[in-house]
């Protein structure tokens, strides 16, 4: 087994090699959309060559998916405490995300607009947006378990009526959610 296959022996050169091309995946795909972008164009603006992307992802959108979850590994779940305190730090780091124009958000409408007419992307995007949501849905199921939740409540739809104002935002409007807000949508909403 070599170097590049094995999990604990990754070459610390094909792991910055590969930032690099997430990195430059994001953002193309921020700046020209899903179906503008293309390999080459990355490997361009990641300062590779499309061999050196191909040996890593059988296409964009395998490329695509790898980026995304790479640029979201930083939110850290709380796995215990106060319902309303876990959802207030998960809906603030959604909001702050939502509001950064030149990463992770402005790639949200390019997927959108590309899931209206390649069925394997909105097969991406959905699937990837249940995941996201599947975290907030288990902590209001969590809510609704101890109590502090009232019992009768659907914890998928909680989960939507949360996190939609920041959505709506972000694709509706010119202006942000302001994360200061996001306690008085969970106030409204528990």
């Amino acid at each position: 087994m070599d170097a590049e296959s094995s999990p604990d022996l990754i070459d610390p050169r094909v792991e910055r090699s590969r930032r690099v091309i997430c990195r430059a995946a994001i953002e193309e795909l921020a700046e020209v959309g899903y179906g503008a972008m293309t390999i080459e164009s990355i490997a361009k603006r990641a300062g590779v060559s499309k061999a050196t992307v191909y040996r890593h992802w059988d296409g964009k959108l395998d490329l695509v998916a790898s980026a995304l979850a790479t640029a979201k590994d930083d939110l850290v779940v709380p796995s215990s405490g106060p319902v309303r305190d876990r959802l207030t730090h998960i809906l603030r780091y959604l909001a702050e995300r939502l509001d950064d124009d030149n990463g992770i958000s402005a790639c949200i409408p390019a997927l959108v607009s590309a899931s209206q007419y390649d069925e394997s992307v909105r097969d991406f995007h959905h699937h990837n947006s249940r995941r996201h949501r599947q975290v907030i849905i288990d902590i209001v199921q969590a809510g609704i378990d101890a109590g502090e939740i009232t019992r009768s409540t659907d914890a998928d739809l909680i989960t939507e009526i949360l996190v939609g104002p920041l959505f709506y935002r972000r694709l509706m409007t010119p202006t942000p959610f302001d994360p200061d807000q996001v306690e008085a949508i969970i106030d409204l909403v528990l």
